[in-house]
């Protein structure tokens, strides 16, 4: 079964408010990677025991935030950047949530 389908109704009702046209655009074993709009994508890992989700906004420049959900949905933490960004760039990967600071902007 697709993660992104075992998430709860709530959940998808919030992230849906933005509108769009949601695809998959990668895959694995316990990770999915989606297109939310043409502009956001959201990432969805699911460890033995949590729920690392990432959604990244582009407006132009990116910014992520993350959130830790247990096994039921329930939100447990907000986890931040390890340094001061005003656009912070986050990723999941093997399990862990990746940042970068994405506050470069070109003229």
């Amino acid at each position: 079964m697709s993660l992104f389908l075992a998430i709860s109704l709530s959940l998808l009702t919030d992230l849906f408010k933005i509108g769009g046209d949601p695809h998959v655009l990668e895959r694995a074993d316990n990770y999915e990677r989606i297109a939310l709009t043409d502009s956001s994508t959201m990432e969805v890992y699911k460890g033995t025991d949590s729920i690392l989700v990432v959604m990244t906004v582009c407006a132009p420049q990116c910014s992520s935030c993350a959130r830790i959900y247990n096994k039921e949905w329930k939100l447990i933490a907000t986890p931040q950047p390890p340094f001061s960004s005003v656009f912070p760039l986050a990723t999941i990967e093997n399990g862990r949530i990746i940042w970068k600071d994405n506050d470069t902007w070109e003229y």
